[in-house]
């Protein structure tokens, strides 16, 4: 999503991973969906932001093999994440959903 974020200007290209998800939580855009999310699922503002610092890591070890070949969907699963952190991840995989070619994910509830 980051490298995806870079073609559109929204971060440098020439910052990492985890940097790139910070900045991204900064944008207006991804605030105002974090609003909703953590609303919808009853959750705290600040302990789902608090799962963004170390996102990346997390999701890197856990999405090996996480992915659909075929039909390219990326399956947020509720036995490799916590509910915040869930949260974190929908919230950027939706905010990237209104970009040109977004990522197709889902999330298994």
């Amino acid at each position: 999503m980051v490298y995806l974020a870079e073609l559109k200007n929204k971060v440098s290209p020439s910052i990492y991973v985890q940097q790139g998800l910070d900045k991204l939580a900064k944008l207006p855009e991804f605030t105002a969906a974090l609003y909703r999310e953590v609303q919808a699922r009853n959750l705290a503002i600040k302990d789902v932001m608090a799962c963004v610092d170390n996102l990346y890591r997390k999701v890197y070890d856990q999405m090996k093999g996480n992915d659909d070949i075929f039909i390219n969907i990326i399956y947020v699963r509720p036995t490799q994440f916590s509910e915040n952190e869930r949260a974190a991840i929908v919230t950027f995989l939706k905010v990237q959903d209104n970009w040109i070619n977004p990522i197709y994910w889902r999330e298994n509830i």
